[in-house]
């Protein structure tokens, strides 16, 4: 029996194209955030650091980076090939390549043009569709299997079906009180992320709606609801929901999980939907999102992570936080940690900040 042909892949990169050849797909940034959570992060972060690379690179391209030096590592077997886009951070084409130069593999790259308006036009749809049709060539030729139409449909089928079933689980956070403990959603990102396009995805996805549906309601006092802004903290993540539990408040939405939750109708389509990502989309329409989000599921404050990682997520975050106060009417306060390295924390800080906003948002319910 043929080996599978193994890929990684970066986190918004068309998961459609890589289910069509049959690619055994994993994310280094999966990868990532499940090793820091995990406590594996300070040793993945020495060896990069070992190997050269400063800690002003971005912690989930370091681990990758330790990764990739390694030839694999625990969850994240030796890739034949790389597959990467650039329509979410400003340095995964540079990490991506470097470990393609470290694995001696082949990298497929896809250029997502930055979006200043709100449609994705003509002409950069029409350059994409040319990189998808020189990629489609690249990757028969290395895996070795032709391109098929009908393995392309199903696998968008499947995406959307994905793409509705996640929608009712997001929407448990609109129940009153939501059956949710705090960032729990964020526990099926690594499906969604390399997942959506099986057949059995949106059946895995309905099951968790209706457990979460049925699951008995918290006790009193019901919990303030909050928008978290950002990439938890994965080092500190059972630290930071304690911390939001003890100030009774409750996440019920944020920037992170709705961001797999996109359908379409078409190969046009779904290229429009990959463009519409956090970094590759104007401020305004960043914004908007994040008020409807706000909005949909109630948050009455918004509490920013300012993640040292993700310099271009958090370049525009200032503007943010006043658009959002301003807008909704709601306190909104922040703190300053990183995503997968445990050296940014200061649970000092963040206690302060929470003090502030559940303090604000009493206030204005008196």
């Amino acid at each position: 029996m043929k080996r599978p042909c193994i890929a990684w892949m970066s986190t918004k990169f068309p998961l459609e194209l890589a289910q069509t050849f049959e690619l055994e797909v994993y994310c280094p940034e999966s990868f990532a955030a499940a090793s820091a959570r995990k406590g594996q992060s300070t040793a993945l972060l020495q060896r990069a650091a070992d190997l050269g690379y400063p800690a002003d690179l971005c912690s989930y391209s370091r681990i990758g980076l330790a990764a990739a030096a390694a030839g694999g590592a625990d969850g994240l077997p030796r890739p034949d090939l790389l597959l990467c886009c650039d329509n979410i951070c400003s340095n995964m084409v540079q990490w991506y390549s470097q470990m393609a130069r470290m694995l001696n593999v082949p990298l497929l790259l896809l250029d997502f043009p930055y979006r200043d308006t709100p449609e994705v036009g003509e002409s950069q749809l029409s350059y994409l569709k040319g990189q998808v049709r020189a990629l489609i060539d690249q990757l028969a030729q290395l895996t070795g299997r032709p391109w098929d139409e009908a393995r392309f449909a199903a696998a968008c089928r499947n995406a959307n079906a994905s793409s509705r079933a996640w929608q009712a689980v997001l929407d448990v956070a609109r129940l009153d009180p939501p059956p949710l403990t705090n960032l729990e959603l964020t526990d099926f990102m690594p499906l969604l992320v390399t997942g959506r396009c099986r057949p059995d995805t949106a059946q895995k996805l309905r099951a968790a709606a209706e457990t979460l549906r049925r699951r008995p309601a918290r006790p009193e006092p019901k919990p303030q609801r909050v928008f978290f802004e950002g990439t938890p903290c994965w080092p500190a993540f059972e630290v930071l929901c304690r911390a939001l539990d003890e100030h009774g408040l409750l996440v019920t939405a944020d920037t992170l999980t709705p961001s797999l939750g996109f359908a379409y109708q078409d190969l046009d389509g779904m290229l429009r939907a990959y463009c519409r990502t956090v970094n590759g989309s104007p401020l305004e329409e960043g914004v908007e999102s994040r008020c409807g989000l706000c909005r949909r599921y109630g948050a009455e404050g918004v509490l920013v992570h300012y993640n040292r990682s993700c310099r271009p997520w958090c370049g525009t975050l200032p503007e943010v936080e006043r658009r959002l106060s301003a807008e909704l009417g709601v306190p909104v306060a922040a703190f300053s940690a990183d995503q997968a390295d445990p050296a940014e924390w200061n649970p000092a800080q963040l206690a302060t900040r929470l003090d502030a906003l559940s303090e604000q948002m009493e206030r204005r319910t008196l």
